[in-house]
């Protein structure tokens, strides 16, 4: 009859190979809760990227409604009846004739009397978030009225003359490059 030590060193041999398991076991948890933590912080890295993002499309998209409104509400000629800047014909965009307040209310516009094609600067967001700088550039263009294209010098009718506003709004985000765009058509006399 053969009798298996109850304490010993065959006891203390199986004893010793659990705790080293234990640890191999502990440092593979830790191991993989760490790379847990690190995807969870990245979600939460990207998903702040995207809240700023959506926020600057918001801030671009306000501009642009506000510039479309001018373009559609406001008077196109002055007590001379000449056209006004805001309303002439731009092949190539430019930000002359275009104006905008901030949120303290400043003015800001380009007051030269030259075709501007650096754009508009105006700032999107405000000191308390991530503001960054953005330009703003329009295109105005006649439309022919019969085929709906844009063309140089497009016959007049009865309701005047259709124009064609191009409003757009060029920003960087995380090293990107952002463009958006609003087109508004409108008669003038």
């Amino acid at each position: 009859m053969v009798v298996k030590p109850s304490g010993g060193y065959a006891s203390r041999l199986r004893l010793g190979s659990k705790r080293a398991m234990t640890l191999a076991e502990a440092m593979m948890a830790t191991f993989v809760f760490t790379l847990g933590m690190l995807g969870v912080y990245m979600m939460l890295v990207k998903s702040y990227q995207m809240v700023n993002l959506a926020r600057h499309r918001d801030n671009a998209r306000a501009v642009l409604l506000t510039y479309a409104d001018q373009f559609l509400r406001l008077q196109t000629t002055d007590s001379n009846g000449n056209l006004i800047f805001f309303f002439q014909n731009a092949s190539a965009p430019t930000s002359f004739g275009l104006s905008w307040t901030d949120s303290y209310n400043n003015t800001v516009s380009n007051t030269t009397n030259t075709a501007d094609t650096a754009g508009l600067p105006i700032t999107l967001g405000d000191s308390n978030s991530t503001a960054i700088p953005a330009r703003v550039f329009r295109t105005v263009l006649p439309i022919n009225m019969s085929t709906g294209t844009t063309q140089s010098s497009p016959p007049l009718t009865a309701a005047g003359y259709m124009l064609q506003g191009t409003f757009t709004v060029t920003y960087t985000v995380n090293a990107r490059v952002i463009s958006q765009s609003i087109t508004v058509a409108r008669s003038f006399q």
